[in-house]
Order: structure tokens, then sequence, then C-alpha cells
């Protein structure tokens, strides 16, 4: 399946791993340690709450308490405050570099002044850690493009060595978080000639693939 840009009329909001790390900031500021129920509120799954909190254990984000007494719920605390974006750690605690791409991306396309083609934007975003692939830098302009972030001010033609690269410049600076391209499941009506329906999506979405 190709990949898609999220339309604009998407709801997304916070994904559950991001408001349990709130809940766990916002219990750290009071002093407060806590245990895995006082994460999960309403329908939430619980399942995936403690598979998070495993993982921020094992990632030494968090800590836990000596118990109070045998049958007493676990209890943590938050011993390493990554700040107020939520860790993304998998359950055996290793790093998830989804996304993270498209967040280097988006940020040197802020940070530009002028314009810029898939070559460059890939040299410019790569770090150590998440290096850049030009054809990765190449999709992330097309579907930016197309969900009218970016102005396209030159024309590519050709490929290989004689070729030349489109260039584009950001119009639409919506903000530090990155639109985040991926996989959205949808419904064109070809009577009607436009999308009718698209499932619901959260950053959580683009980034743990759930």
């Amino acid at each position: 399946m190709p990949r898609k840009p999220a339309p604009l009329e998407l709801a997304g909001g916070k994904g559950l791993r991001q408001r349990v790390w709130d809940r766990i900031r916002s219990l750290h500021a009071v002093g407060r340690e806590f245990t895995l129920s006082m994460l999960v509120i309403g329908d939430e799954c619980s399942a995936t709450v403690r598979d998070y909190v495993i993982g921020l254990e094992r990632a030494v984000y968090l800590a836990t308490e000596p118990p109070l007494a045998r049958g007493v719920a676990k209890h943590w605390r938050l011993a390493r405050d990554a700040g107020a974006e939520a860790p993304r750690v998998r359950r055996d605690g290793t790093a998830v570099t989804m996304g993270l791409a498209q967040e280097q991306m988006w940020r040197t396309l802020r940070l530009l002044k002028g314009d810029t083609n898939a070559r460059e934007l890939a040299a410019h975003a790569s770090t150590p850690a998440v290096p850049v692939r030009e054809t990765a830098a190449a999709d992330y302009l097309r579907n930016l493009l197309c969900a009218s972030y970016l102005r396209e001010t030159r024309r590519g033609h050709g490929t290989g060595r004689g070729g030349v690269q489109a260039r584009f410049q950001l119009i639409a600076n919506t903000g530090p978080r990155p639109p985040m391209v991926c996989r959205a499941d949808a419904i064109y009506d070809p009577n009607l000639g436009k999308t009718v329906w698209v499932r619901p999506v959260t950053e959580e979405d683009a980034i743990y693939g759930q």
C-alpha cells in the first residue's frame, strides 16, 4: 500500500503513551509515587499502559520503590525526566526511532531561510544517530507539497548525474511538531471524485503503527 499524507482534516490528539507520560510527570511534580492503576483512566488499554511503564523502567526513566507490604501493588517514581515529550520506548526499553527522520526534516525545513531539494534536506537533517536517506527526503517533500505545506520553487527534470532535482520552500509553518506521513485507512468514492472517509489517527499511530 503506498504511503499517503495524513489529510489535514484528521482529528489528531495525544496518544495513550503521551497521556501516561503527562500523568507520570504531574504526579512527580507533587512528589507522588504511582501504581499502574493510577495511570489508567476510563476505557484506556491497561495492557498498553503496563507495557509502556515496563519499557520506561527498563530504559531507566522510572525506578521502582521497595514494596510496602506483601500483596501491595508495585510503586514507581520518575527517575529521569526527559521533558514534555513522551520517551519513545518499546517494552524491552529500546528506543523507537520511527518518525525521528521526519522530525529532523521538519525541523530543518523550519530553520531554512530559502528553498531546498531532497539531497540538501537529507544532508542537513541527518545526524549520526538517525541518518536521513535522500529517497526518504524526496518522499517527505512530495507529501508535504501535496498537503500544501510547501511550494515548488523550481521544477526538476531528468534523473541520475545529469538530472536536476526539484526545489521546495516551506509556506505553512504550523509549529514545531512535524506533519507525519502515515498509512491511513481511507475510502475513495470514484463517483464523487473525493475521499469520503478517513480513519482518525494520532501522532502515536504514526510512530508506533497502532
